[in-house]
């Protein structure tokens, strides 16, 4: 998965087939934002999941914790491969 930096954060944009897939996923990216203790911004609006990583107190900007968050990210989006419809 490739992830765009925008606005001096790092943006995905998830659609899934059904809104309980997508509850799956944030529960899961819950999980992991939690042992790194580096939480992204959510938007979740029914199918289509907005993640935003940025590290505030640092100004808004992109650091070596949201690049590792990153990592994560992609990898989970690789398991949640077949109820995700569409990435960017």
């Amino acid at each position: 998965m490739k992830y765009m930096k925008r606005e001096e954060c790092i943006v995905y944009k998830l659609r899934f087939k059904t809104y309980i897939d997508a509850v799956r996923f944030l529960t899961h990216l819950a999980e992991i934002a939690e042992r790194h203790g580096h939480h992204p911004d959510v938007e979740l609006k029914y199918t289509n999941l907005v993640l935003r990583l940025t590290t505030h107190d640092a100004g808004n900007k992109i650091t070596d914790r949201d690049l590792a968050l990153a990592k994560e990210i992609d990898r989970l989006i690789e398991a949640h491969r077949d109820a995700i419809s569409s990435a960017e």
